[in-house]
Parts: structure tokens; sequence; C-alpha cells
């Protein structure tokens, strides 16, 4: 079973070319709209911080001590730090600005993500439903709106618990290896890949009711496709209104990795058109069908 990060790549490419199919319109209308609002509310927030940003990355060019008399105490904190770092290692003051700037968007990108996925779960999980029966030619197992809106809300805050914890231990790691630079900015990376993994692999694992601790699973089955997939959503995410169409590209994305790649070449667990083995996979998804079981 191969694993190959391009793979994944590849995956999110396919998510936004089904976004263009017809039938497919209706289902990202909303979670766009979502988006959209969003990006401007955070967006203002984000600008609103620039100058604040600026006078810090200045404190790490600069020898000349940074003024945190108007400044908040956690920002007064990170000013002192970093002048004192500056001091002990000018030679690394360039480096740590553009880690600074690479985490200021990456930040932007997460959070972004973390709000529209749950204000959106519900309607990220039809598309999902709908782009499974667009590959498949069968919808995942019917279920009433209320149930599914109650379960993919408890969804996203079990995925959202699990972030929070792991990710504050991989702070504290970073933490304690800051001094390396390089191993905080893998880890980060590492960590925020694997997370947008989960996150949109999990709508149609959720969809079949397929458990939580199966979609971890099924995802180390085939980790560098799963990184893969994870870091080009995260990249995505980290730009300025192209993450307002991130979002549902990586739903369709998603659903089609996990049916095209993962289930079809090994997840032995319940499958499309409630198949409990892999079967088959169809050559041409708009043309032929995936066989009665």
């Amino acid at each position: 079973m191969t694993s190959n990060p391009a793979h994944g790549v590849h995956a999110l490419i396919r998510g936004a070319q089904l976004l263009t199919r017809k039938e497919l319109r209706p289902f990202i209308i909303m979670p766009l709209l979502i988006n959209l609002v969003l990006f401007i509310a955070l967006g203002a927030m984000m600008i609103s911080q620039f100058d604040d940003l600026g006078r810090y990355i200045s404190s790490l060019l600069s020898d000349t001590p940074v003024d945190t008399s108007d400044m908040s105490w956690w920002r007064a904190i990170l000013a002192k730090g970093a002048d004192w770092a500056a001091s002990v290692f000018q030679w690394l003051a360039w480096l740590i600005a553009i880690v600074v700037v690479l985490l200021f968007f990456f930040v932007y990108g997460y959070l972004f993500g973390i709000i529209t996925n749950i204000i959106a779960a519900p309607f990220n999980g039809f598309l999902a439903e709908k782009v499974e029966e667009l590959l498949t030619g069968h919808p995942p197992p019917p279920e009433s709106l209320g149930s599914m809106i109650f379960r993919t809300l408890g969804r996203e805050l079990r995925k959202l618990m699990y972030f929070i914890g792991w990710g504050l231990v991989i702070f504290v790691i970073a933490l304690l290896t800051s001094w390396t630079v390089f191993i905080p900015a893998i880890l980060g990376a590492l960590w925020g890949a694997w997370c947008m993994a989960i996150q949109y692999v999990d709508y149609p694992l959720d969809n079949h009711q397929r458990s939580f601790s199966e979609l971890k699973s099924v995802l180390m089955r085939k980790k560098f496709t799963t990184l893969g997939f994870g870091g080009s959503v995260m990249l995505a995410k980290m730009v300025p209104i192209l993450n307002i169409f991130v979002m549902p590209a990586a739903v369709a994305g998603g659903t089609a990795l996990w049916v095209e790649r993962i289930w079809a070449e090994g997840d032995p667990g319940q499958g499309p058109n409630g198949h409990s083995i892999p079967i088959e996979k169809p050559q041409d998804p708009a043309t032929k069908k995936w066989p009665q079981r």
C-alpha cells in the first residue's frame, strides 16, 4: 500500500476540481458565506495587530531595546525575550524574524480554520456525503437532519479537545527546544498537517459513523499521504483570500482521498455502500458506479 505526500497534495487539487461539478454547487454556498464573514472579521482583527508585529520584528533586528510600556503583559514578555535573544544570537535575528512572521500567519490560518470548522460542520457533512455519492454512485447510510447536526457538532468538539490536548504537549516540547529554532518549526509543521488531515478526512468517516480512534488508525496507514494532504491544506489556509475557498475544497478532497486511495487500498472498516472490505476502484467516477452489495 503506497504512501506518498504527492498523493495528498493531489487530493486537495482533486477536491477543488470536484467543486466545479454542478451537483455540488448548492452544498458549497453556505460554507463559502460562513468563510467570507469570518474572513472579514478575523482579517480586521489581525490587521489591527500589524503595528505591534512590526515593532516586535524591529526589536529582533535592532540593538535598541523596544519600549514595552504600552504593551500588554504577554507582548512585553515576548518583546523582552526577543530583545535578549537578538543580543545573544545576533546572527539568528533574521531567521527568528522570518519564523515569527510565519508563526503569525500560521496562527491566523489555524484560528480561521477552527472557528469555521465548528460553525460549518453540518454543512461540511452534507458536502462530504454528496461528494461520496458523486464518486461512488451511493450515499452514506441515511440519517435524520437533527441527528446529523447533533453528531457532527459533537465530533467537532471531540476533535478540538484532541487538538488542544496534544497541541499543549507539542507547545511544551517546542519551548524546551526553542533554542534550536528548527525543532519547534518542524514539530509545528507536522502537527499542523496532521490536524488538518484529521479535520477534513473525518467528514466521510463520520458520515459512516466510524469512531475517532478508527479515523486516526486509518490515517496512520498512509501517514505520508496524510501529511501531504494536511500540509497542503495548512499552507493554503495561511494565504488570505485563498483560505475562503480552502474549506469546501478540503472537505471534497478529504472525501476523495478516503474513497479513492485510503479505503479502496486497504482500510478494512465500513466503507462506501456499506462494504466492509475494499472493492475494485472505478476508473472513471463520472460514469462508473461502485457495485451493489
